[in-house]
């Protein structure tokens, strides 16, 4: 329960007033509770959702699952996903993507690459059927999550230090496993979603590739990315679902 709560407060912005001693094993253990954690951030838009389809129909539904993931998150992964685009796709050095990736100041490429997720999100969702989305919203954030534990365990470290360093390159196959195992039970409640277990493997793995051949390796700021650019191929992969069937 322990590491649950420090996942839940490393993740989230759920005020959870407790203070509790870990040391840097038993956080990294601590990963194998992120699609439990994605699971509660499912559960805050799916709530979201509904009042706003109540209030105003899909789009507005669409407009307040989207904001209530950045809100209870706190925007972590979007600004990771920002420093990833200023700093990998600046065509610089892997030493100067490092530097521009830890400068806090928003460049060109982070501020088009947040609000191109937010309104691909959007789109996506608004697009989605009822009662579907209720699933397709619930699972998502479970998903995306569990592709963060994939990057983390396939993956090496580019800094010399960092939170990121905390889970890449040092989670093993045991706590993957477990977090597999998670992950799946939960999706059990919408079978479409189980085979996105395996696409989100290999999205994956091919993300780490791509991020490894810049900066030979991975970062926190590249794991955030790597969590909402999932959620982007996790959202399509739906709507394709839905148009075939």
């Amino acid at each position: 329960m322990k590491k649950l709560i420090i996942m839940i407060q490393f993740l989230t912005r759920i005020p959870i007033n407790v203070n509790l001693e870990v040391n840097e094993d038993e956080f990294l253990d601590g990963i194998i509770y992120f699609p439990l954690v994605g699971l509660i951030i499912g559960m805050f838009m799916v709530s979201f959702y509904h009042i706003g389809y109540k209030l105003g129909g899909s789009l507005v539904a669409a407009t307040m699952a989207v904001a209530a993931e950045v809100f209870i998150t706190g925007g972590l992964h979007l600004d990771g996903l920002g420093d990833t685009f200023d700093g990998v796709y600046s065509n610089r050095p892997k030493e100067r993507i490092l530097e521009i990736m830890k400068d806090s100041r928003l460049g060109t490429n982070a501020a088009l690459a947040i609000l191109i997720t937010i309104l691909l999100k959007i789109a996506f969702i608004e697009c989605m059927p009822l009662p579907e989305v209720y699933a397709v919203l619930l699972l998502m954030p479970v998903l995306s999550k569990l592709c963060q534990v994939y990057g983390a365990r396939y993956s090496v470290y580019a800094r010399k230090n960092g939170m990121g360093g905390l889970f890449i390159e040092k989670v093993n196959n045991k706590q993957l496993i477990v977090a597999l195992f998670i992950a799946t039970v939960i999706c059990l409640i919408y079978f479409w979603a189980m085979l996105f277990i395996v696409i989100g493997y290999i999205f994956s793995r091919l993300y780490v590739r791509h991020i490894t051949s810049k900066i030979d390796g991975m970062t926190g700021d590249t794991l955030g990315a790597l969590c909402e650019i999932s959620e982007i191929v996790y959202l399509l992969y739906f709507l394709l679902i839905f148009t075939w069937h």
